[in-house]
């Protein structure tokens, strides 16, 4: 009889051992899945927190280049392969960052090269004074005022209605070029750079009123054109300045745009070659401007370059022909 009890219980033990063994087994295995799982999952946190930013686009990135980006069998290869790898994978994967892709090239839209309009050419205006002109509202010497401003509105009516004046410049072989309207706002702007619509001033180089006009230019401007202006009147003084940006236009469009005489952008670089010269050359002078032709080092092309001394100068301009401040100022 107790034989039998002894037996009963040694089974009931051995039963119970083996069932806080299996217990024991189960738990370590759920905390290792557990542990597994999280480690997983900060993993793939990891990864997903260094990939974002890489995958947003620069502000010099192109729509080409981020669909191209995005398109490429490499990346989705790359993250087949990182699936199939495991968490182990994808943590390494996230420190080593994902592979570099080389830059999409873009074709180069270049300057097309200068070309002469056949025939008749307009010859280059007067030549640039010996000192540049320093437009007196840039310039350390202090101005006078010979005679008194007119008012605000009256400038901006003479500079609309000499820039509307379709003009015949007459070439010396007896030849002419008939130049269509100037812009408004490339006649106002100049005007605003060059004196802030001041009539009366007087530059310390000679330069006179609104639109600085440099005293050797008179003439010439009267001949070419057929006028008798005074530049110490404001109808005189924005008519040479308007003349003046006529011949430059005539100019430079003859001699390397072919007879072209538009200023707007060209609508493949959106870039104003003929304009940034005529603007150049107004302070500068024709002979310190030029566009010509070279060979594109990288790609043995033959283009045009123009060469402007004066870039901040045509920056500027440019600038107030967008601003149009004088349409704010009292």
């Amino acid at each position: 009889m107790n034989a039998s009890r002894n037996s009963t219980a040694r089974r009931a033990l051995v039963l119970v051992s083996a069932v806080a063994v299996s217990t024991a087994v189960l738990t370590g295995c759920g905390s290792k899945s557990a542990e597994t799982h999280q480690d997983a999952a900060a993993s793939s946190t990891t990864a997903a927190g260094t990939v974002s930013p890489s995958a947003s686009a620069s502000p010099s990135a192109t729509a080409t280049d981020t669909a191209s980006a995005s398109a490429s069998p490499t990346a989705s290869a790359s993250a087949s392969k990182s699936a199939k790898a495991g968490a182990s994978t994808q943590a390494g994967s996230a420190k080593s960052g994902p592979a570099t892709q080389p830059p999409v090239a873009k074709p180069a839209i270049v300057a097309p090269v200068p070309v002469a309009k056949p025939g008749p050419v307009a010859p280059p205006p007067p030549p640039a004074p010996a000192v540049p002109h320093v437009p007196p509202l840039q310039s350390s010497c202090k101005p006078s005022k010979p005679q008194p401003d007119e008012p605000k509105e009256a400038v901006g009516a003479a500079l609309t209605s000499a820039a509307g004046q379709p003009r015949t410049l007459n070439l010396s072989n007896g030849g002419t070029d008939k130049l269509p309207p100037l812009p408004v706002n490339l006649v106002k702007a100049i005007a605003w750079q060059e004196s802030g619509w001041q009539s009366g001033i007087l530059a310390c180089d000679g330069g006179i009123g609104t639109m600085q006009i440099m005293p050797n230019t008179v003439d010439w401007m009267n001949g070419k054109f057929g006028t008798k202006s005074d530049p110490k009147t404001l109808n005189g003084n924005v008519q040479l300045g308007s003349q003046l940006l006529d011949w430059l236009v005539a100019y430079y469009g003859d001699s390397s745009f072919g007879g072209a005489y538009d200023l707007s952008p060209d609508p493949a670089t959106g870039k104003t070659p003929l304009l940034d010269l005529v603007i150049s050359a107004y302070n500068a002078g024709a002979g310190n401007v030029h566009y010509n032709t070279v060979t594109d080092p990288a790609s043995g092309q033959v283009v045009g370059s123009l060469v402007i001394p004066n870039p901040s100068y045509v920056a500027n301009v440019k600038a107030l022909m967008a601003s149009q401040p004088w349409n704010k100022a009292g």
